[in-house]
Protein backbone atom coordinates (compact mmCIF):
# COMPACT_ATOMS: atom_id res chain seq x y z
CA UNK A 1 0.00 0.00 0.00
CA UNK A 2 1.21 3.45 -0.92
CA UNK A 3 0.04 6.59 0.87
CA UNK A 4 -0.28 10.09 -0.54
CA UNK A 5 -0.94 13.18 1.54
CA UNK A 6 -3.04 16.20 0.58
CA UNK A 7 -4.40 19.43 1.97
CA UNK A 8 -7.85 20.13 0.50
CA UNK A 9 -8.66 23.69 1.43
CA UNK A 10 -7.61 23.37 5.06
CA UNK A 11 -8.61 19.72 5.54
CA UNK A 12 -5.86 17.07 5.65
CA UNK A 13 -6.64 14.01 3.51
CA UNK A 14 -4.73 10.74 3.27
CA UNK A 15 -5.10 8.55 0.19
CA UNK A 16 -4.20 4.91 0.67
CA UNK A 17 -3.56 3.27 -2.71
CA UNK A 18 -4.28 -0.46 -2.72
CA UNK A 19 -3.69 -0.93 -6.44
CA UNK A 20 -7.21 -1.71 -7.59
CA UNK A 21 -8.86 0.90 -5.34
CA UNK A 22 -8.03 3.95 -3.22
CA UNK A 23 -9.23 4.71 0.29
CA UNK A 24 -9.76 8.41 1.12
CA UNK A 25 -9.35 9.34 4.78
CA UNK A 26 -10.34 12.88 5.74
CA UNK A 27 -9.58 14.72 8.96
CA UNK A 28 -12.61 15.08 11.27
CA UNK A 29 -12.63 18.58 12.81
CA UNK A 30 -14.39 17.57 16.01
CA UNK A 31 -12.17 14.60 16.95
CA UNK A 32 -8.90 14.97 15.06
CA UNK A 33 -9.29 11.44 13.67
CA UNK A 34 -9.17 10.36 10.05
CA UNK A 35 -12.30 8.68 8.70
CA UNK A 36 -13.19 7.30 5.30
CA UNK A 37 -14.77 9.97 3.11
CA UNK A 38 -15.21 9.30 -0.61
CA UNK A 39 -16.21 12.91 -1.21
CA UNK A 40 -12.53 13.78 -1.50
CA UNK A 41 -11.90 11.34 -4.39
CA UNK A 42 -13.13 13.86 -6.95
CA UNK A 43 -11.42 16.84 -5.34
CA UNK A 44 -8.05 15.08 -5.03
CA UNK A 45 -8.15 13.52 -8.50
CA UNK A 46 -9.69 16.35 -10.51
CA UNK A 47 -9.07 19.39 -8.27
CA UNK A 48 -12.20 21.26 -9.38
CA UNK A 49 -11.64 24.10 -6.90
CA UNK A 50 -7.92 24.48 -7.56
CA UNK A 51 -7.47 24.18 -3.81
CA UNK A 52 -5.65 20.84 -3.42
CA UNK A 53 -1.98 20.47 -2.60
CA UNK A 54 -0.04 17.21 -2.40
CA UNK A 55 2.64 17.38 0.29
CA UNK A 56 5.23 15.06 1.81
CA UNK A 57 4.42 12.84 4.77
CA UNK A 58 6.65 14.88 7.10
CA UNK A 59 4.98 18.16 6.03
CA UNK A 60 1.60 16.49 6.51
CA UNK A 61 2.43 15.35 10.06
CA UNK A 62 3.56 18.85 11.04
CA UNK A 63 0.42 20.38 9.49
CA UNK A 64 -1.89 17.96 11.33
CA UNK A 65 -0.12 18.52 14.67
CA UNK A 66 -0.43 22.31 14.29
CA UNK A 67 -4.07 21.99 13.25
CA UNK A 68 -4.89 19.85 16.29
CA UNK A 69 -3.22 22.41 18.58
CA UNK A 70 -5.18 25.23 16.95
CA UNK A 71 -8.43 23.29 17.42
CA UNK A 72 -7.60 22.32 20.99
CA UNK A 73 -7.57 18.58 20.27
Amino acid sequence: MEKRFYICGERPVIVEDYGDYDLYLAFVWETGEFKSNVRYAQQVNFDPDGDVEEISESEFIIYVEELKKRLGL
